[in-house]
């Protein structure tokens, strides 16, 4: 009788049950990671042109030293904003959320310390007290939890006298 041949087919199958669960837990695991992140991107997915900055709205008032800006949220539920100002020597960044908060140097159009993000398909304008003309100004939605791309970006600040006239 010949055992070496009925061992080695156990071994065979031994092997490819190996590699069957092998493939399987790896399998497992990548779907778990790829499901994580598409879930997160699909909050973002979509909301382009919804959370923006109005240009006619935002400038420099160099007799105050303080840049206004208007953020307008079109059909999209926000959690959060991340505003960033910018100057050659640096950015300074800001969460505002839809829940009132005081954030140092920033006051609503009416000059109320209490600010919070506009209503759903609303506007508001804001002053943050900055000392000196700023580069850039943008924008980056968080929504479900999740930080979105920056999605919008004013470059060219005008001083606001320059607006009024």
């Amino acid at each position: 009788m010949n055992k070496s041949g009925l061992s080695e087919i156990v071994v065979s199958l031994i092997l490819v049950l190996l590699t069957v669960v092998a493939v399987v837990i790896v399998s497992v695991v990548v779907n778990n990671l790829i499901g994580e992140n598409i879930e997160k991107s699909e909050s973002c997915f979509g909301n382009f042109g919804k959370i923006t900055l109005d240009e006619k709205y935002t400038c420099f008032d160099n007799s105050n030293n303080r840049v206004q800006f208007s953020l307008s949220i079109g059909d999209v539920d926000v959690e959060g904003v991340l505003v960033s100002i910018s100057t050659q020597s640096g950015t300074t960044p800001f969460i505002m959320t839809n829940e009132e908060q005081t954030i140092t140097g920033l006051t609503n159009y009416d000059r109320s310390t209490n600010v919070k993000l506009p209503l759903k398909n609303s506007d508001r304008t804001y002053f943050y007290d900055f000392g000196t003309s700023p580069n850039t100004i943008q924008i980056a939605p968080i929504i479900d939890g999740t930080q979105c791309e920056v999605s919008d970006v004013v470059t060219d600040i005008d001083d606001c006298l320059l607006l009024a006239s």
